[in-house]
């Protein structure tokens, strides 16, 4: 292995190639959505609101469903005696990502999925209560936001308005 230096190359770095083209604190820009040309609006169907409990619900059987495959995968011989362990680490690990996905994407996996957002950022003292009402949202089917405005119970556990983009539906 020689020492030789490095062939000199020519100016192929432009000026200036560590500077900012604008100030830090300018505004971002507006964030993509998955229907470029929809505009968010509060959800006037009911549709979209229980297919997000329904995909939290969903969700959580996925991984209960995983729990128990991977007890008798193990040699477990009842993994169905131990279901109850299988749902509760499933809403446990249901509880982490949507807090995660709530503080990022403000919205449940399941609201997610249906297309259903919170409008702005949930306070971190209203995330509790967000998630307590989306798992008893899940647990029973979506079926009290039957009752009042389409979402009325995750915009008060909120205090933010929920929005929809993208759904066609009446």
């Amino acid at each position: 292995m020689s020492q030789d230096a490095p062939p000199p190359r020519g100016s192929d770095v432009p000026d200036g190639w560590d500077r900012l083209q604008s100030a830090v604190d300018e505004r971002s820009p507006e964030p993509r959505r998955s229907f470029p040309g929809a505009t968010p609006q509060e959800p006037t169907s009911l549709i979209p609101v229980i297919a997000g409990s329904w995909g939290d619900l969903a969700v959580m059987l996925g991984l209960t469903a995983a729990a128990l495959v991977a007890l008798r995968l193990a040699g477990h011989g009842a993994p169905f005696a131990a279901a109850p362990w299988a749902i509760a680490v499933a809403v446990l690990w249901w509880l982490v990502a949507a807090a995660a996905v709530l503080t990022v994407r403000r919205a449940t996996p399941g609201m997610a999925a249906a297309g259903i957002s919170f409008a702005g950022a949930v306070a971190p003292a209203r995330l509790p209560w967000v998630l307590l009402v989306a798992l008893l949202l899940a647990a029973t089917l979506g079926l009290p936001s039957a009752v009042g405005r389409p979402g009325w119970a995750l915009r008060v556990a909120a205090g933010k308005p929920l929005i929809a983009a993208g759904h066609d539906l009446p």
